[in-house]
């Protein structure tokens, strides 16, 4: 799969057989195109080029002079939204550990599950991190029982994955570039960067969940949380509250 982000092109190998390789290379994990990359299946290959540079959609200045009008700016919006980081564990040692034959099938299982479990509870997929992805809801009135239910099945399928994965998962406002917040526009924000904050706080505290307080009021009573104690977030002043989820 070829997926555009904000301009941006990821290739993922969703576990198949044979794999894929660009420039001769195991793809093992979601890798970004660049411009003359060679992408081989076992029996044709492609060169990838992107023709247009990306313009970033935020406080970009355009490549060259507007000819006919002025730039058109990018509509902003500022959406409340869940902001679920998965990320694996350990990912840099085993792939240092296990050959890239037996890695790649692995993490492109795992992706693909993951996509599933969002795709039916009705959550977008917004960036692959290269070992990890950024997905969201947004708020809705009926959109808490479809990350709770997301939430269980995450849970269940961190039993059985064949990689171990951690998920942060926060609840906040962020402003998209473009008309809606689809997988083209981009996102920013502090929300957004507290969320990977989050997530490196579970990695230190080697905990599997980790929820902010804000996402942790809306799931109660949705799913069996408990508290990790105030903690110091990276960059973020003062401590805030977090919760994991109890063990199944």
């Amino acid at each position: 799969m070829i997926h555009e982000q904000a301009g941006e092109f990821w290739l993922v190998d969703l576990g198949s057989t044979n794999g894929i390789e660009i420039n001769g290379a195991r793809v093992t994990h979601p890798l970004k195109l660049q411009t003359g990359d060679c992408i081989q299946l076992p029996e044709v290959s492609y060169i990838f080029r992107q023709v247009v540079e990306p313009v970033a959609l935020l406080g970009a200045t355009p490549v060259g002079p507007a000819t006919q009008y002025e730039v058109t700016q990018p509509e902003i919006r500022k959406v409340i939204c869940w902001l679920l980081i998965a990320d694996l564990k350990g990912f840099t040692k085993l792939s240092q550990q296990m050959p890239a034959g037996e890695l790649a099938p692995l993490v492109g299982r795992w992706t693909a599950d993951c996509q599933k479990i969002l795709v039916t509870h009705h959550g977008m997929l917004r960036k692959f991190l290269g070992d990890g992805f950024l997905a969201l809801w947004t708020a809705h009135d009926d959109v808490v029982p479809c990350v709770a239910a997301a939430c269980r099945e995450f849970q269940a399928l961190q039993k059985s994955a064949p990689v171990p994965f951690r998920i942060a998962l926060h609840y906040g406002e962020v402003a998209f570039g473009g008309r809606a917040p689809d997988a083209s526009s981009s996102t920013i924000g502090p929300e957004l960067n507290f969320s990977f904050r989050l997530e490196k706080l579970a990695s230190d505290l080697k905990l599997s969940w980790i929820f902010s307080d804000p996402a942790a009021s809306q799931l109660q009573g949705h799913l069996p949380l408990v508290s990790c104690g105030v903690q110091k977030i990276p960059d973020f002043e003062p401590e805030r509250p977090c919760f994991t989820l109890e063990p199944d």
